[in-house]
């Protein structure tokens, strides 16, 4: 009798904490789906709401703002410089007038040479490998112009614009001329450019001779040029 009453004891002792242990489980199995769950549900001002109310937005550029980008050319031409000249629609100059045009630029393709970087980056070299330059908006410090692989980034006023861009011969890098010619400024076409225009980029490239050889000059087109 003594062992029976023992063993109905033990067995009342254990059937409560068997039903409190899975309470238990079940409890904190209810709590885990429950916190799993929970991220998935979109909340005021979530990336859900945001997305839900700009599905059908109309995606357009800036008309106001142009990209001028002069893709990356061959050795040396890379390092002469193009600058920029903005004129209105009387032939003024408006280039650095900031009622009219201001202006930022930003290396399209990855550049290491140390025209760019800051004083701060002088003093360590090796910080010009370490810091992303590239796609990286910067503010001119003086004059708008294009190396090879940069973009320029134009914010205009409304209107009409005559854009052309140029190479003083003292910023021409000692180019190498043929005999019969002497050293002369580089110009280039005019594009004239509307804010009401849809286009929003324009290509830089050098001109080149039949043969392939650089001819000391500058197109502006709105087609993408092939690589020069």
């Amino acid at each position: 009798m003594c062992k029976r009453k023992e063993k109905t004891c033990i067995r009342l002792t254990i059937i409560p904490k068997l039903k409190l242990v899975k309470k238990s489980f079940l409890f904190t199995v209810f709590v885990f789906l429950f916190f799993q769950i929970l991220p998935a549900q979109p909340l005021p001002g979530s990336y859900y709401d945001f997305i839900e109310q700009t599905e059908n937005m109309e995606v357009k550029p800036n008309p106001a703002t142009l990209i001028i980008y002069r893709p990356e050319n061959k050795g040396q031409m890379n390092e002469i410089r193009c600058f920029l000249r903005i004129q209105d629609e009387e032939g003024k100059d408006v280039t650095y007038n900031k009622d009219f045009c201001t202006a930022t630029y930003e290396w399209v393709n990855w550049r290491s040479d140390l025209t760019y970087i800051t004083k701060k980056d002088a003093r360590n070299f090796f910080s010009v490998f370490q810091k992303p330059y590239q796609g990286k908006v910067q503010n001119y410090k003086k004059s708008y112009y294009l190396s090879g692989g940069m973009a320029t980034h134009l914010n205009l006023k409304k209107g009409k614009y005559k854009i052309t861009v140029y190479t003083p011969v003292e910023n021409q890098n000692m180019f190498t001329y043929s005999t019969e010619t002497k050293p002369f400024e580089w110009q280039s076409n005019t594009f004239e450019y509307n804010t009401e225009n849809p286009t929003n980029v324009i290509f830089v490239s050098p001109t080149f001779t039949e043969n392939g050889f650089y001819a000391g000059g500058w197109k502006i087109d709105y087609f993408a040029p092939d690589y020069w």
